[in-house]
């Protein structure tokens, strides 16, 4: 029922895109012309300015093999956005078979299906959606595979990860690394539960100093690994120590290191598939390698967060809110700004010398790593064209931007550690009920959040070192490319729907508080959406050079 309003806008975008672009639109004339050859028997034939694989070709031919119309390719990607929101919801539910899922995580597929960037290309003949899809099936699969492994399950996930990489290469860092580095994690951390929950109890707040981490790690082999909402910037750097420390007592147990490889044999043969096509094509990039270099590129890592903000400022809104009222709070009450801890749940307020810090590296990694790729300035018909236009005019605006991505950053991290739902903290008390006490840490033993609890740091620190890998080598800023670390990063934001008992007993009637966040989003979707869309169909223009030819401008 949820998918009906959104199945209905869909098609009436496809169908208005179809009506006024009866032709091949773009990057539509490459795709098109390739698939026609394919579905002509060509399969040899390839155009050179094709730098994709050819999955979404054969995903046409399998689907309709007899029909090459526009209107029926396009078809797809609507049909493949529709299918998103099912995957992402089975990808919730794998770890509470049998459990009815609150209204909130439904509503949460659906918000990712309108994610404005998702939505635009889902009428036209792009990879983008059919490429996402892929990974989240295989991502559901890797799920379900975790819950219970049979043998049958190896070959599954290899298959379905080859297949994704059909669609595009940089999807090797999602359907391999990214489930390799949440596995390994898991396998790393193998102790008992008292050595680990031994590590957060300190008084202080601060857990075990790291000398304590690094002795418990290596005799236990236990990771510390805290969630985000409890965590301290130093539990960040205790999670990277405790996890260096587990790997090096790994390779002296060579017993234990084969079972380990073991486990991950699926992703270790993904990874080698996806090095023989290098090896064979002569590098990752088909077709036009001249004008897809792979380049070091650091601002990538800073153009990020303002994309998520943008794009989910309602999700943020409650830190980035909080954070000029915590400002002034602090110095209205001339509290010490060393006290104001970041990441820690109840000091929204980061610390003054680190947030210096973090906008100092900012402004070194933008002096000394900027790149402009040619491509960006020189099409006016992309919405990044008249964002780098404004960052470039004045030498100084690209500096002054930098407290913007270090905020957004900031907020980013805060959100994955927010207030699950149904916590005693939500449960209002009576005079017959004893007042809500505060939970033991309980470590997510399955390192794999799934909308419900705080994500643990070392799932932000794995998403985190997957999202560079896939955008650092890219020298071009495409809002394409950042769709897959805003999804997974969606997923993994704990939800904040839960009951409130309406009585001191537990047979009182009660009633489902929803999380807001999610209404505003949906209606910022709809209203980009709805901007996008009319400005692509009814604001068309001309270039001098190509006359008569209507431009449309697109994300």
């Amino acid at each position: 029922m949820a998918l009906v309003p959104a199945a209905i806008l869909l098609a009436g975008w496809w169908e208005q895109v179809s009506r006024k672009l009866p032709d091949p639109y773009l990057d539509e004339v490459f795709h098109v012309g390739q698939v026609r050859h394919y579905l002509a028997g060509r399969l040899r034939v390839w155009d050179p300015k094709i730098t994709t694989p050819p999955g979404l070709y054969l995903l046409s031919y399998a689907v309709s093999p007899a029909d090459s119309s526009l209107r029926t390719l396009r078809a797809l990607g609507l049909v493949c956005l529709l299918i998103i929101p099912g995957i992402v919801i089975l990808s919730y539910t794998q770890r509470q078979r049998g459990r009815r899922e609150p209204w909130a995580k439904t509503h949460n597929a659906v918000n990712i299906a309108l994610m404005p960037p998702l939505f635009f290309f889902s009428a036209l003949y792009y990879t983008d959606v059919p490429s996402t899809l892929s990974v989240l099936v295989f991502y559901s699969a890797f799920l379900s595979a975790d819950q219970q492994l049979t043998w049958w399950k190896y070959p599954m996930l290899i298959l379905l990860g080859l297949a994704s990489l059909l669609f595009r290469q940089t999807n090797i860092f999602w359907v391999a690394l990214f489930p390799a580095g949440l596995s390994l994690v898991r396998l790393l951390d193998q102790g008992p539960d008292v050595a680990r929950n031994s590590m957060y109890k300190r008084a202080d707040g601060f857990g075990d100093s790291f000398i304590s981490v690094l002795r418990t790690s290596w005799r236990m082999n236990v990771v510390y690994d805290p969630s985000v909402r409890d965590a301290w910037l130093e539990d960040y750097f205790k999670t990277v120590i405790s996890l260096a420390v587990c790997l090096i007592r790994l390779a002296t147990q060579p017993r234990r290191l084969v079972n380990v490889l073991l486990a991950l044999v699926h992703y270790l043969a993904i990874i080698a598939a996806f090095a023989a096509f290098i090896i064979w094509n002569g590098g990752v990039v088909l077709g036009d390698k001249s004008n897809h270099v792979a380049t070091l590129h650091l601002p990538q890592m800073l153009y990020i967060w303002p994309y998520f903000t943008f794009f989910s400022w309602p999700i943020l809104l409650p830190y980035l809110s909080t954070l000029p009222l915590g400002i002034v709070a602090k110095i209205s009450q001339f509290a010490p700004l060393e006290s104001m801890l970041v990441f820690k749940r109840r000091h929204l307020v980061p610390r003054f010398w680190l947030m210096l810090a973090s906008v100092s590296l900012a402004c070194l990694v933008v002096r000394f790593n900027t790149i402009v790729h040619p491509f960006l300035l020189a099409d006016n018909r992309h919405y990044t064209f008249y964002v780098f236009r404004l960052l470039t005019r004045r030498w100084w605006v690209k500096y002054a931007v930098t407290p913007i991505y270090v905020v957004c950053g900031w907020a980013t991290m805060q959100a994955l550690g927010a207030r699950p739902f149904d916590t005693p903290s939500a449960q209002p008390t009576s005079s017959k009920t004893k007042p809500p006490q505060k939970q033991s840490y309980q470590p997510d033993r399955h390192l794999i959040p799934t909308g419900q609890t705080s994500a643990n740091i070392s799932f932000v620190l794995v998403w985190l070192a997957t999202t560079t890998l896939q955008l650092i080598t890219a020298p071009l800023v495409e809002p394409r490319y950042l769709i897959l670390p805003w999804i997974f990063w969606r997923m993994h934001v704990p939800l904040q729907q839960y009951t409130a008992t309406e009585g001191p007993n537990s047979s009182a009637k009660t009633r489902n508080r929803l999380d807001y966040r999610l209404y505003l989003e949906t209606a910022w979707f709809l209203v980009v959406n709805a901007a996008t869309c009319y400005i692509f169909l009814n604001w068309g223009f001309a270039w001098p050079q190509e006359p008569g030819k209507i431009q449309r401008f697109m994300w």
